[in-house]
């Protein structure tokens, strides 16, 4: 039976209107995450200041790790460097640096730091956005859940404490982000039977009897990478009918960036059985329903 608000493919497609929606609000968290680079940049050049010629700057306090930045140097890349290389490569970039900007030195290295910055940052906005994904789906299921009068225990992420990691109710144990181990690879989210209250959760994970449902969640809104995160999404969702011997739990998928092929397919899947259940992020009434459907199964 399909989910109780998708009729057509053309009901999972995300609007212009969310798409818009969507870059703002992420426009607005990039702006807010982007702050304490431009303040640590600042910090640097305010440093800079202090060494009147570059040969100094080595020699400045608390900003080996912004200089090693400046110099292209990566966290794995300076894992393999010894302190005494580290510093002989340093050198040699500084120099480099001194002569093609001569007396701007102090603005190229600053730059240089806020350019190596920006990977920091795009992976920030990437882990921001799974994160919020997951608290809308959290959130759609706690709401469903007090309807129903029923309180869960809740175990945030040591990482980050709006990142819900397990949801629990009479029953049921709802976990996210979790690697099974017979499955090899993360799965978003994952219901497991919890009426055995002797085993562990690590023990419910890894038996395959007990899992009720799992489901792929994408949060990226950029229509560009919809296919693609489809086609992942796809990809793990086959991995886990793959890894059940039997009793393949129910399947399900929920996106924020939907376009009109990918939608086709998903309702494709919806009628032949290979999905249970699916919903656009964006669409509240298609994210209520399905938080009801979890809770009910």
């Amino acid at each position: 039976m399909l989910p109780k608000f998708l009729k057509s493919p053309s009901d999972l497609v995300t609007s212009h209107a969310e798409i818009c929606k969507g870059f703002l609000s992420q426009a607005l968290a990039k702006t807010e995450k982007a702050t304490p680079f431009i303040e640590d940049a600042r910090k640097l050049y305010k440093s800079l200041q202090q060494a009147k010629a570059i040969d100094g700057v080595l020699t400045l306090p608390d900003i080996q790790d912004a200089l090693i930045a400046a110099s292209g140097f990566s966290d794995k890349a300076r894992a393999h460097l010894s302190p005494n290389e580290l510093e002989s490569a340093l050198k040699k970039i500084l120099k480099t640096i001194a002569q093609k900007a001569r007396d701007d030195w102090r603005e190229e290295i600053t730059y240089r730091y806020l350019l190596t910055q920006g990977d920091a940052l795009g992976g920030s906005m990437r882990n921001l956005t799974g994160a919020l994904a997951g608290i809308q789906l959290t959130n759609a299921i706690l709401t469903a859940l007090r309807e129903r009068k029923i309180v869960p225990s809740i175990h945030h992420s040591p990482d980050n404490s709006d990142k819900m990691q397990v949801v629990e109710w009479p029953g049921r144990l709802l976990l996210f982000d979790k690697k099974p181990k017979f499955i090899g690879k993360s799965i978003d989210a994952i219901l497991l039977n919890a009426e055995e209250s002797q085993e562990t959760r690590k023990e419910r994970l890894s038996r395959q009897s007990g899992y009720i449902a799992c489901g792929e969640l994408k949060g990226g809104i950029d229509p560009a990478g919809a296919d693609e995160h489809w086609k992942t999404a796809n990809s793990a969702l086959n991995r886990i009918r793959g890894s059940f011997k039997k009793n393949c739990p129910a399947l399900f998928f929920v996106g924020a960036s939907i376009a009109p092929a990918m939608a086709e397919e998903i309702f494709d899947q919806l009628k032949k059985g290979r999905l249970a259940y699916a919903a656009n992020l964006t669409v509240p009434e298609q994210l209520r329903d399905l938080a009801d459907w979890l809770i009910r199964l």
